[in-house]
């Protein structure tokens, strides 16, 4: 068959690896996080962390569809340790592994990433960008209204921005950032904080690790007094105007990150 499949990690590589084999075609996974290194001691304490993880499910996933790959890409940089966590490990009580994946085969390679270079270009050249979203990203950023689509607001427009757009684990650490900046009382006089990611509503979530960091997101924000300083856009997620508005509104803070973090050092 003329067929392709790639595939990223965990469950999805099981699933990709039976219709690989099935179908006789090539197999291909492109990934930049494998879930093992992200939680420390995740392969001894598996069964602790099992009925919310799936660790078990997941490593043996991993293995399998790792070995049975014909390529494999990863195009973040590299990070040692995260494929050689897997060459030898035990989880206690279910299985040990003597030879798992192999970050010398000739099947890894290492793929740069690629973006839209008519979304993302350097920021001498204005004539590129795409002005007629202007209003849509002041409202965005410094309306004072709560909705659906924003909480917060930003009182001192003149500050500049420190800004962040992920979802909301533990990983990510949002979280972490909001508590560092509350915390911070020099930090919060001389810049604004914007977060892009989650929903408001706990209860809209699937994932009880994003749920859990939501509850600790308004926690924070009413803890610190954070209504002023803060604004917290909701993730975007929709097609048409959202997929420019949040692009053009990286570009154009990050050049007010680092006339912050001057007056920081």
């Amino acid at each position: 068959m003329g067929l392709f499949i790639v595939i990223l990690y965990t469950d999805g590589n099981l699933v990709a690896s039976l219709m690989a084999s099935k179908l006789d075609t090539t197999l291909g996974t492109i990934a930049h996080a494998l879930e093992k290194t992200k939680y420390e001691d995740s392969d001894i304490k598996w069964k602790e962390l099992d009925p919310k993880f799936h660790f078990s499910c997941q490593f043996s996933a991993d293995l399998i569809a790792c070995n049975e790959h014909n390529r494999f890409h990863h195009h973040n940089k590299y990070r040692p340790g995260q494929y050689e966590s897997h060459t030898a490990f035990t989880l206690p009580g279910l299985y040990r592994v003597v030879s798992g994946i192999n970050v010398f085969d000739p099947k890894f390679n290492i793929a740069s990433p690629r973006a839209d270079k008519s979304v993302y270009f350097p920021h001498t050249e204005k004539q590129k960008r795409f002005t007629m979203f202007r209003p849509a990203i002041e409202e965005l950023l410094y309306s004072k209204a709560d909705n659906d689509e924003h909480i917060g607001y930003l009182e001192d427009r003149k500050k500049p921005i420190i800004f962040s757009m992920a979802r909301f684990d533990i990983v990510k650490n949002i979280t972490g950032l909001t508590e560092w900046y509350g915390k911070n009382k020099k930090l919060r006089s001389l810049a604004n904080l914007v977060i892009v990611g989650g929903f408001f509503d706990p209860s809209k979530s699937n994932d009880r690790e994003e749920a859990a960091e939501i509850k600790k997101m308004h926690m924070l924000i009413e803890k610190y007094q954070l209504k002023g300083q803060i604004r917290w856009i909701a993730a975007q997620t929709g097609k048409g105007t959202a997929r420019y508005t949040v692009p053009l509104l990286i570009q154009k803070e990050l050049l007010c990150n680092q006339h912050c973090m001057k007056h920081l050092v």
